[in-house]
């Protein structure tokens, strides 16, 4: 069967509001609207068509790959038009093609949402779109996951070994661990795998939790983990137990606590020094 993972259904640029790109400038500065390309596409994964978004640099060229995924469920922490310009354009005005999935089952897409399951591959799988996009260099790739997309980054490691660097923040590490912080937590887990029995259950939740196969993360590529010390959703220990593992393990990385900051917020002010770290990781790994 044609592999057909990757293919673009659909491509289109979009615009900020006025007041977004307000926000926009007012966050980053007048440059990133100006020098930017947002486009929202719809693309395959699995047969699936599902949603996403493209930021690159409007100058042409070809440019390192960022993969990031976005955290939340279903449409909370979905992307839109004027997050996509903070979040990825912020990123693609340093010189690069950002890549970005809504997930299966999301904001229109094809599927049901698989927090934590299959939502993998629609990560991956935005490897394949960048190999049909011009402007994309396949041999430079990064990827990046906040929060959910954090979990998600950690599984993309295990399944592809060629991204050049990896970046989370405030990352799920320990599923049942995060149960125990937030109880009411455990009530949407028990949703997602309703009809299995406690074993089995038990046995799905380490698969998806980082800390039960950090050994096997790859070796060549570092991980630069991130995570608010004022974290109140998901807590800073998640970030601490994977970083003692990863330094069990001798896997390469660095972690980073962030004073004062919380979870993945712009209102805190702790984006510029979580975007001053990012940028330097990746001009040191993606960007030779």
């Amino acid at each position: 069967m044609l592999n057909t993972n990757g293919i673009i259904r659909k491509r289109e640029i979009v615009e900020c509001t006025r007041q977004g790109a307000a926000t926009v400038r007012q966050l980053y500065g007048d440059n990133i609207v100006e020098s930017t390309i947002v486009e929202k596409i719809t693309y395959i994964s699995d047969g699936l068509n599902v949603n996403g978004y493209i930021a690159r640099p409007r100058d042409k060229g070809v440019y390192p790959v960022l993969i990031w995924n976005r955290g939340g469920t279903e449409e909370h922490g979905a992307l839109d038009d004027v997050r996509a310009h903070l979040i990825l354009a912020s990123t693609a005005a340093w010189g690069y093609v950002v890549l970005a999935t809504q997930y299966r089952g999301n904001v229109g897409s094809d599927g049901v949402e698989d927090w934590g399951g299959d939502d993998v591959c629609d990560a991956l799988n935005m490897i394949e779109t960048a190999k049909n996009l011009d402007e994309c260099d396949v041999s430079r790739i990064a990827v990046e996951g906040a929060s959910r997309g954090g979990m998600t980054t950690y599984r993309a490691l295990l399944e592809y070994e060629n991204f050049k660097c990896a970046i989370i923040h405030a990352g799920i590490t320990d599923v049942p661990s995060l149960i125990k912080f937030k109880p009411h937590f455990g009530q949407f887990v028990d949703n997602r795998y309703s009809g299995l029995s406690d074993d089995e259950k038990a046995n799905e939740l380490r698969k998806i939790s980082a800390v039960h196969f950090a050994d096997r993360l790859p070796k060549q590529t570092p991980i630069l983990i991130m995570h608010g010390v004022e974290d109140n959703i998901v807590p800073i220990e998640q970030s601490e137990k994977l970083a003692a593992e990863l330094e069990r393990h001798g896997i390469p990385h660095e972690f980073i606590r962030i004073e004062g900051g919380t979870h993945v917020a712009l209102k805190d002010g702790s984006y510029k020094e979580i975007d001053r770290r990012r940028k330097a990781w990746l001009e040191k790994y993606l960007q030779h």
